[in-house]
């Protein structure tokens, strides 16, 4: 992909700087252009470029570090002595302009791994305030469609989300409110919520790269894209409400209220929930759930094949059980997740099938001792939708959850 010779002007006016399609005030910093960080994104070693003669100050460290770069005729060149900052701004002043050569199909931060030198130094820029090249184009399109159907400002919340103190990313906290958005919307309607309404919104949501679910990554895999609402402990044994499920209302309440308008006649009328886990397009390898208390349900949704759930009627939590590799995979059956939710025991063995195609799945369970959770904490829960329960709920579940995973064990003498 060979981009025509082109580059950004800048113009000035009283009391603003006009670069790209962006407003600054003086005095408080450069805004560039997210078209730009596209371009800049996408350069490589052989990417050509042109530099115009130096414009900075004669005697500034600046005129000097640029006057070793100035006769650089690719961006490989360039970097062995500018940042990629450096690109960006002079591309958007006019002092550099690219000819053509070899571009990149993706921003480098989004695209596999590289032997590309250039592309090895772009994947660790971020650019500068209000803006990010974490978010692919097609994410940020896709985002600015919604945000505009909803007279919603993307950049607004974009700059507001990088300004919170939280472990989301503003990329991600944009996606999430949007979603939020999303979801308000749907739960306005009052109709009863459809497997699509869901997959619609998760379209939108923000993932994480959840680099802690250890037990379920696939072989090779680093991350997944896997979310959790509802309680948590922390590590000094606090029980308390994971950020996301209150910030991002709506978006937890449509989640609960789906679940409970059609979880079907498989799923106890008593079930309880304190968490939901949300996964997105991977399939989790062979695993027991160590965190709940067993009792779960689970729903696959999206345009898919494939993606049943191998489970383990006969893998009771019980002293010297043997590792989950060495399950004999007859002694699993193959659950279908895409017609109805399935009830199952989490602390039993199970792992996801491959699959092609988009695939989304909900797990909602109650995490252990889930009951030491403050009142208040409780009560903001049941506001949300969650259905808590008590202990003597618990302990009827799990016996129902036996009383099932005995009758799929009989099946498995058959074969």
């Amino acid at each position: 992909m060979t981009p025509k010779p082109t580059s950004m002007r800048t113009t000035k006016a009283k009391g603003v700087a006009k670069v790209g399609r962006q407003l600054t005030k003086r005095g408080t910093g450069m805004k560039f252009a997210t078209e730009s960080y596209e371009l800049i994104s996408r350069f490589t070693s052989k990417t050509r470029v042109k530099y115009a003669p130096n414009p900075k100050r004669p005697g500034s460290k600046s005129f000097v570090r640029y006057a070793k770069y100035e006769n650089a005729k690719t961006v490989g060149e360039a970097l062995k002595h500018c940042k990629p900052v450096d690109l960006l701004w002079e591309y958007e002043h006019g002092d550099l302009k690219v000819l053509g050569g070899p571009m990149a199909e993706q921003p480098a931060c989004v695209a596999p791994p590289s032997t590309d030198p250039a592309i090895q130094i772009l994947a660790k820029f971020r650019g500068g305030a209000g803006n990010s090249l974490k978010m692919d184009p097609a994410t940020r399109k896709k985002l600015r469609g919604f945000a505009e159907k909803f007279g919603l400002d993307l950049d607004e919340i974009h700059e507001g989300a990088g300004k919170q103190c939280n472990r989301e990313s503003s990329d991600i906290q944009t996606a999430r409110w949007i979603a939020n958005e999303f979801a308000r919307r749907k739960l306005a309607t009052g109709k009863k919520l459809t497997d699509q309404d869901i997959v619609d919104v998760l379209r939108v949501w923000g993932f994480v790269e959840n680099e802690g679910r250890v037990n379920v990554l696939p072989k090779g895999v680093k991350a997944v894209h896997s979310d959790t609402l509802g309680v948590v402990r922390d590590r000094a044994g606090n029980w308390n409400i994971m950020e996301a499920t209150t910030q991002y209302e709506h978006f937890t309440k449509m989640m609960c209220q789906w679940f409970t308008s059609s979880m079907g006649a498989d799923i106890p009328r008593d079930f309880c929930f304190s968490g939901i886990n949300i996964n997105h397009n991977y399939a989790g390898r062979r695993h027991r759930d160590a965190g709940n208390e067993g009792p779960s349900a689970i729903k696959a949704i999206g345009k898919f094949s494939g993606g049943k759930l191998n489970y383990f009627p006969k893998d009771f939590k019980e002293p010297g059980r043997c590792e989950v590799e060495d399950l004999d995979p007859k002694d699993s059956v193959a659950l279908d997740l895409s017609k109805k939710f399935a009830f199952f025991n989490g602390n039993n063995a199970h792992g996801v099938q491959p699959f092609k195609g988009e695939r989304f799945s909900l797990v909602y369970f109650s995490y252990k001792k889930f009951w030491k959770v403050s009142e208040e904490g409780q009560r903001k829960l049941h506001k949300l939708g969650f259905k808590l329960g008590t202990i003597k709920t618990v302990e009827c579940l799990k016996a129902a959850a036996k009383k099932r995973d005995n009758l799929l064990a009989k099946t498995l003498r058959g074969k």
